[in-house]
């Protein structure tokens, strides 16, 4: 299995399925998607390999401005 950041500037394989996988129906992630939702999984990063890209970590605030 491999997978990209939505940009495509970061690509990985795994090297084990992923914890678990769930799909996000907030406002943020139709927004960032364009779609009604988004898929998401959770992944140790020891079963990642990073091929391409520099990680970077960001904070996306709620439409109340959180961002914890």
């Amino acid at each position: 299995m491999s997978g990209q950041c939505t940009c495509g500037d970061v690509r990985y394989p795994l090297t084990a399925a992923p914890m678990f996988e769930h799909g996000c129906h907030g406002s943020w992630c139709q927004r960032e998607t364009g779609s009604a939702f988004a898929l998401n999984a959770l992944i140790e990063s020891s079963t990642v390999k990073l091929l391409s890209g520099a990680l970077a970590t960001t904070q996306r605030p709620s439409s109340s401005g959180d961002v914890s």
